[in-house]
């Protein structure tokens, strides 16, 4: 297993949240030109920066556990499946919680995105043959 040191992995996780946020802030400024949707308010950017802060960090600590395959296939598909069910269902937890039933943002799908995108720090070694 390939662990990046703790300082180095910080910042890369800093810099994805900071990637990652200004994505959707970027989405987000353009959806209400295209949808119905409101505008971003102030509590939003907040929450999506804390929201995709957390999910890089259980990303994180979910390749500490199963990090990612060498190889590509069905190792990939199966560890993928084993981040992206809970994360959603912690991600529709938190939407609850944050904004209510009746939401105008998918926080759900910003917190297992990134989860998803955490997840590739910590990679194994491949296998010698």
């Amino acid at each position: 297993m390939r662990n990046p040191p703790l300082r180095s992995l910080a910042l890369r996780a800093v810099r994805r949240t900071l990637a990652i946020s200004v994505f959707l802030y970027a989405f987000y400024i353009v959806a209400p030109f295209l949808w119905e949707i409101p505008p971003l308010t102030t509590t939003d950017v907040v929450a999506i920066l804390v929201i995709v802060f957390f999910g890089v960090w259980v990303g994180i600590g979910f390749s500490f556990f199963s990090p990612l395959p060498s190889e590509k296939g069905l190792p990939r598909a199966i560890r993928t499946a084993l981040l992206a069910i809970p994360t959603l269902g912690i991600g529709i937890f938190i939407q609850l919680l944050v904004a209510g039933p009746d939401a105008d943002r998918a926080f759900y799908v910003m917190f297992a995105l990134a989860a998803w995108l955490g997840s590739g720090f910590v990679k194994e070694e491949p296998a010698d043959e």
